[in-house]
């Protein structure tokens, strides 16, 4: 394996790997590893925690509803704790729920948005809003009269050729035709089997661009088109399974983050990384975010990773990066650097701790 090195210091190494022998193996229950600051010539990695409700009719049951609620309201609770930003993508069911379910005292999902800083975002299973009922335009909208504060975020198939246009253009709702929604970001890019269990097509790039369209055009770069597209990489595996790339969307992170600071990648260039929640994580696993964020805490007081909403990140896109795409491609991760199957010591302490091997 390549060896990664986060930093140019070979003392450091020499110092971590005594401690780590002189450590009583009982003792050792977490990673404490301090790590120096980012330098100031290199970028972090913006990483998005990222949950979405899916489409369901059980929503419109008060009960069902309440439980899910405060579900969310404990999620937001460990969000705060981890000083972390989220991005909440509901579906019309859940809007619908919160409209049929709640008093004029009582807004959950604003009271996410106002007092945790949450981000509410349309949603559509598996992004197929050309099938069904509603469509994206109809869910903003409904999300709209639930809370002032849902963005103009969107998600999107990327190789089916008539959704990116259409919300280009502005897409007119189906159950709201007076109402006509133009996002204006784009993200977490999926195939066109995705609402079948069908992954392999999903986009799993890192970075930020505006895309010229569907297909081969989503993948250049088009500063005369309208929509921000802002990737996110690889879902994370959470059913466990060894036929997989990374054991989680945060050792993907660890891996940018070795990548910039060995010269791997352009690291003038903005690299970016979501914590995709599944409902299911959100709903019945929580303590598998607290182990998402206790893993990066590290990397984000040392400033190696920076939390952000897509909001944010599209704005310091703008300022910061002067708008400039990256295109990091899945396909440019070295397959060495995967950690399915791998030790499960964390990538970035490997890049310290291991000697090359040739």
């Amino acid at each position: 394996m390549k060896k990664k090195i986060i930093i140019g210091i070979t003392a450091l190494a020499l110092v971590l790997g005594t401690l780590v022998l002189l450590q009583d193996p009982e003792e050792k229950t977490t990673d404490n590893t301090e790590l120096p600051p980012l330098p100031t010539e290199i970028n972090p990695v913006y990483v998005t925690f990222v949950g979405h409700i899916e489409d369901n009719d059980i929503y419109l049951d008060c009960k069902v509803y309440e439980d899910r609620k405060q579900d969310l309201l404990d999620v937001a609770e460990i969000i705060k704790a981890g000083n972390a930003t989220f991005n909440l993508q509901i579906e019309y069911q859940f809007f619908q729920g919160a409209q049929n379910c709640e008093g004029e005292e009582e807004n959950t999902i604003d009271y996410l948005a106002t007092e945790y800083g949450f981000e509410i975002d349309a949603h559509q299973e598996g992004a197929w809003d050309w099938v069904g009922d509603d469509n994206y335009a109809d869910i903003r909208h409904l999300g709209e009269l639930i809370t002032p504060h849902i963005t103009e975020t969107a998600g999107l198939v990327w190789n089916y050729a008539l959704q990116f246009p259409e919300l280009d253009a502005g897409q007119r709702g189906q159950i709201y035709p007076e109402f006509t929604w133009s996002p204006e970001i784009l993200s977490g890019a999926v195939g066109y089997k995705h609402h079948l269990g069908d992954f392999n097509d999903d986009d799993l790039s890192s970075g930020i661009w505006i895309p010229k369209g569907t297909n081969d055009d989503f993948y250049i770069h088009d500063p005369d088109n309208r929509m921000v597209y802002v990737a996110g990489g690889p879902h994370g595996n959470w059913e466990g399974t060894n036929n997989c790339t990374f054991q989680n969307a945060a050792d993907y992170a660890e891996t940018l983050v070795n990548y910039m600071q060995d010269g791997t990648v352009d690291n003038t260039k903005i690299f970016t990384a979501a914590m995709t929640l599944p409902q299911t994580i959100m709903f019945n696993q929580k303590e598998k975010i607290t182990e998402l964020l206790e893993q990066l805490e590290p990397l984000v007081e040392a400033g190696y990773v920076k939390y952000v909403t897509y909001t944010e990140l599209v704005d310091i896109w703008r300022t910061k990066f002067n708008s400039e795409p990256n295109i990091f491609k899945f396909n440019e991760i070295d397959p060495a650097d995967y950690t399915c199957n791998q030790s499960s010591l964390s990538p970035i302490i490997r890049s310290i701790s291991e000697p090359s091997i040739s």
